[in-house]
């Protein structure tokens, strides 16, 4: 019983898309959101201060990511009644659709350059991974596999990404890498009873920070890029942890936790840990506290 609660958990989280949060390329700002608020994508300075809704859409806004000149959001809005992604200019506020089809696409992630956007699409059936050019045009399909594959992040050197995959939907996944020609297939975990998610490269591309589920409490772990065992640095029962982000100096790590002393009861905060394990609760709004302005 206790695997299949765990399998359903981990295949709800692994379609809400799995980028919480992201510091800005210039470490002032932190996009994020909850997923057990209202859905919206919120901007909140480094220091926890100057809390706001980017947008605040009726419907589904997550998975944010930043171009690298920080000019740049891309988020999956489920507000065309599938996943699509969507580029938001922070300064001009100005919205664009970068797909546009039948089929869900989700959980984009910008290569270092800032020229090509990698996502996931069931357009061929199941969720394989595709890259297409920042403007949504230009696209290439980057896995042929059987595996279902999700939520891919382009590493720091713009050489490989990293994505999750599993044997079907309800299989636990294990995090792998891929060259971007979509040679050289990598697992970096290979845990058949622990799920990995939420997965992060750290700036230097040398570590991955991931959430694992042991004995139902969710942790973050750290391990080589290389692969290997990883070593858990947040734990703690019934105050689970989820989508851990790496902050851009790598010396500390973003993460949103569940029902936590010093929050209401039941809902969400952002904290920051370093990697020592200490930890810091930087903003505790959301959409229940902040009602965000509605179109």
């Amino acid at each position: 019983m206790r695997r299949i609660r765990n399998i359903i958990i981990l295949s709800l989280l692994i379609s809400f898309g799995l980028k919480a949060q992201v510091w800005s390329p210039d470490g002032k700002k932190i996009a994020f959101f909850y997923i057990h608020s209202i859905e919206d994508i919120y901007l909140v300075n480094a220091d926890g201060s100057n809390f706001k809704i980017l947008e605040g859409h009726p419907e589904r806004d997550f998975s944010p990511q930043w171009s690298p000149d920080g000019k740049q959001l891309i988020f999956t809005s489920v507000r065309d009644g599938h996943h699509e992604i969507y580029r938001f200019n922070t300064r001009g506020k100005k919205l664009k659709k970068l797909t546009e089809t039948g089929f869900d696409s989700m959980d984009g992630d910008y290569s270092p350059d800032g020229k090509s956007i990698v996502f996931a699409s069931n357009r061929t059936g199941s969720n394989e991974l595709f890259i297409m050019d920042s403007d949504g045009g230009g696209l290439r399909r980057l896995t042929h596999s059987t595996m279902v594959e999700n939520t891919p992040r382009w590493s720091p050197d713009g050489e490989r990404i990293m994505f999750l995959g599993a044997e079907t939907d309800e299989s636990d996944s294990d995090i792998y890498t891929i060259d971007v020609d979509g040679g050289n297939l990598t697992r970096i975990t290979n845990t058949p009873d622990i799920g990995e998610f939420h997965e992060s490269w750290s700036p230097d591309g040398s570590k991955i920070c991931y959430i694992q589920v042991v004995d139902g409490v969710f942790e973050i772990a750290i391990v080589s890029a290389e692969g290997g065992k990883g070593l858990s640095i947040v734990s703690k029962k019934g105050y689970q942890a989820f989508y851990p982000s790496w902050a851009p100096d790598g010396k500390s790590i973003t993460f949103t936790r569940d029902i936590m002393e010093g929050t209401a009861d039941g809902l969400p905060a952002l904290f920051q840990v370093s990697l020592e394990g200490e930890e810091q609760m930087l903003s505790d709004k959301n959409s229940f506290n902040l009602k965000p302005k509605t179109k």
